[in-house]
């Protein structure tokens, strides 16, 4: 585990404090306070998961909290050893029970699964709640109802203070005693009613003094007369104290056995409150879940100090993809420190399970342990001077490092004799290589940067230092030393060039020739970046002009749509229109030859009763083509039936199939002849729901007969859209069943056919789904 020191170089607890800042009560805020980062993969997987499930929650409700819940282990303590608690304790226990019960029904959900992990077999009690809610009001006060006795006391209380007010009221009005008192007032002194008298009229007025002003000049006396009255409340009032207390203790019991269950809940929320806090932390740092990886892999991208205020410059840095030492060079002021504090602060966070200022392409892992030498801890008190202290943290780190370590060296080597430095930081980086641990280490000794580029394991990589503006533009390059630039800076600060000339002269010519090929290089890669930004300026506007093109294109397509739709709109309307004209002139047909039947029905029914009276037989035919023998239509039916007579009462006896009914003739109508309708064959009569019935009843009829009547009728339907149909065969010898379901199985109008429910005529109908 990381040690205290390390945390605090790295800046850990400030981290901790901005956490806790987020919580909502004192048991998260401690538990934020304690936080420390995990060294075992799965745990942090399962922690991040909890931050994750957080963020969730709180973009789908945000007003999600813990209002109302309170600290509360000091009452459920107090409770738990006997000791009475009083309303508000009471009260506060109720409300934070109540908050539990919320919380943890919002996030009883499968998508925040890991955030329910710690609250799904906590069971707050809620009877708790329920019998001190019913026995306390909302101020604090111990209501009434919270007994019979309790209720009976105050009621009495109120009765007893009524008849010594009233009387009191009747002492101030009397004109005997008016004159000696202070005032016409009624107070209290311990407890006992009394008025304020003059203090040299006190023989006037006969009565108990409580209590004396200041100045002595009114005392506070209960007069003798209601003495009795306020004995008597005295005694209701100490009665009422002593059932308020026992309520209290009632209640303090039923907590004291609930502490254990109590303590869990109040453990679950608090927990539940930290996530909560991860959760707002990430959000205002506008944090990502990293990838933990198993792999001994640091690859930050477009990482910033959790801590830094302001415009902070993004850096990216990569330690372990194939190489597992860094070395870092650049000026002074460029950002070398803030990179190894941004690397080991944000390894820790993620391993404490909070998310990081960082893409969401970054990838950190579980360190067994960091370690980090970074900043100047000298101290007299100790004899150490800035050397001294740096190499006691090497030889600790040395000592203790090894793989699966992450090690923060900062200055390595510094304090001492450049040579003598830059051999020991070459020993250790060679040390920790070998160790297999992970190293970031900085350092401005020319040697070391040619450590790194000799040495197997080890890399070189730079601050980004712009020669124009001579300031550092903190940006890491990995791949190429930098140069530490104290020249030039001195230079901005003023140093004149004469000194400045002369210094270069002191200058080794390797040193020299290094810092040259490096400000070349710098040069060359700056312009490279340049050229690539560029490249990158014109990949963008010729990408913003395909999606131009392709959003045009698009909406072509979207108007060529709607045009059709259209088209195919009017075209519609056209059809139903010339359906409409086509219906209407049926209609008329239909309207007018009923009118005529009608017409000759009356006539022939006329003729009959002229025939009967003069005993003359009736006509073979009276209403015109329709004739015994013809098919004939029975009002709005569209089946034909077969005319058997017509008696002399204008009654007609018609039969379909094997069955014959008696109808009146007037309802009568010839059915169209095929050979001279006046619609082609070839063109279906359109027809609409109204004019088709749902079902059609075959009862009685041969199956050929049949067959022909529902060949009709499936015709009519789906013209008219019906969807569903009935047919009614009946079950009888089943002939006439089978006939029709085998031939609505093969009809080309039939999508599927089956028997009709016990409610719809079981197996002696068939429901047909056209």
């Amino acid at each position: 585990m990381t040690d205290a020191d390390t945390l605090r170089r790295l800046e850990y607890p400030r981290l901790r404090e901005r956490l806790a800042e987020q919580t909502a009560f004192e048991p998260s805020r401690e538990l934020a306070e304690a936080l420390v980062p995990t060294t075992d993969l799965r745990e942090a997987e399962r922690l991040q998961e909890e931050t994750a499930a957080a963020r969730l929650a709180l973009r789908n409700m945000p007003s999600l909290s813990i209002a109302g819940a309170r600290d509360i282990r000091t009452h459920v303590r107090r409770a738990a050893l006997g000791g009475m608690l009083d309303p508000r304790d009471l009260l506060e226990i109720a409300e934070t029970i109540r908050a539990a019960v919320a919380l943890f029904a919002a996030i009883d959900d499968a998508r925040y699964a890991a955030l329910a992990s710690r609250t799904r077999f906590v069971r707050p009690p809620r009877d708790v709640a329920e019998i001190v809610e019913q026995a306390i009001g909302p101020t604090a006060e111990v209501l009434d109802r919270a007994s019979a006795t309790l209720a009976t006391l105050r009621a009495d209380l109120r009765a007893a203070q009524a008849r010594m007010q009233q009387r009191l009221d009747q002492i101030l009005r009397s004109p005997e005693l008016a004159p000696f008192l202070q005032e016409a007032i009624v107070t209290q002194r311990n407890g006992r009613y009394v008025v304020p008298v003059r203090a040299q009229a006190r023989s006037q007025i006969r009565g108990v003094v409580h209590d004396q002003s200041a100045s002595g000049q009114t005392l506070f006396v209960e007069p003798l007369e209601i003495l009795d009255l306020g004995n008597r409340v005295r005694e209701i009032a100490l009665a009422e104290q002593h059932e308020v207390e026992r309520i209290l203790m009632e209640l303090s019991g039923r907590v004291s056995r609930e502490a254990e269950e109590l303590d869990r809940m109040l453990e679950a929320v608090a927990y539940t409150d930290l996530i909560f806090a991860k959760a707002h932390l990430a959000e205002g740092m506008e944090a990502a879940r990293p990838r933990l990886v198993a792999e001994p892999l640091v690859d930050l991208i477009e990482a910033r100090h959790p801590l830094l205020d302001g415009q902070v410059v993004p850096i990216s840095v990569t330690i372990g993809d194939g190489y597992r030492a860094l070395v870092i060079t650049g000026p002074n002021t460029g950002g070398k420190t803030v990179t190894l504090k941004t690397t080991g602060l944000l390894a820790l966070m993620g391993a404490a399970g909070l998310q990081l200022p960082a893409s969401e392409r970054s990838r950190v892992p579980i360190f067994r342990r960091v370690f980090a030498d970074i900043g100047d801890e000298q101290s007299i008190q100790q004899s150490l001077s800035t050397f001294s202290s740096h190499l006691r943290n090497v030889v600790t780190t040395l000592n203790e490092a090894r793989a699966g370590d992450l090690v923060l060296l900062d200055e390595i080597g510094a304090g001492t004799d450049p040579d003598e430095g830059a051999a020991l930081a070459m020993a250790v980086l060679s040390t920790l290589l070998r160790r297999e641990a992970l190293v970031a280490a900085t350092t401005h000794y020319p040697e070391l940067k040619a450590f790194a580029l000799t040495t197997p394991g080890a890399r070189n990589a730079s601050v980004e230092f712009d020669t124009a503006t001579l300031r550092p533009t903190y940006k890491l390059r990995i791949g190429l030393p930098g140069a530490s630039q104290a020249f030039a800076i001195a230079e901005r600060l003023g140093l004149s060039r004469a000194v400045l000339d002369e210094a270069e002269g002191h200058l080794s010519e390797l040193h020299r020739t290094l810092e040259r090929t490096l400000r070349e290089a710098e040069s060359e890669r700056s312009g490279l970046a340049l050229a690539r930004e560029q490249l990158t300026a014109e990949a963008r506007r010729a990408l913003e002009e395909q999606r131009r093109a392709e959003a045009e294109r698009h909406r072509l397509l979207e108007e060529a749509r709607a045009e059709i739709d259209r088209a195919r709109r009017e075209a519609e309307e056209v059809i139903l229109q010339a359906r409409r004209a086509l219906r209407a002139a049926e209609d008329a047909r239909e309207h007018s030859m009923r009118r005529n039947l009608v017409e000759e029905a009356r006539a022939a029914v006329e003729a009959a009763e002229r025939a009967t009276e003069s005993d003359t037989p009736l006509p073979p035919t009276m209403f015109g083509d329709i004739a015994p023998g013809a098919d004939v239509l029975v009002g709005a039916s569209l089946e034909p039936v077969r005319l058997v007579r017509i008696d002399e009462r204008g009654m007609a006896e018609v039969e379909a199939g094997s069955a014959r009914m008696r109808v009146p003739a007037s309802d009568l109508r010839p059915a169209p002849r095929r050979a001279t309708s006046a619609i082609p064959e070839a063109a279906p009569r359109l027809r609409s729901i109204a004019d088709v019935p749902a079902q059609l009843d075959l009862r009685g009829a041969r199956a050929e007969e049949a067959l022909e009547v529902l060949d009709r009728y499936l015709n009519d339907a789906a013209l008219a859209g019906l969807s569903r149909a009935r047919v009614i065969h009946g079950k009888g010898t089943g002939a006439l069943r089978t006939a029709v379901r085998e031939h609505l199985s093969g009809h080309p109008l039939v999508k599927s056919s089956r028997a009709a429910p016990a409610n719809e005529g079981g197996d002696g109908a068939t429901i047909v789904e056209l």
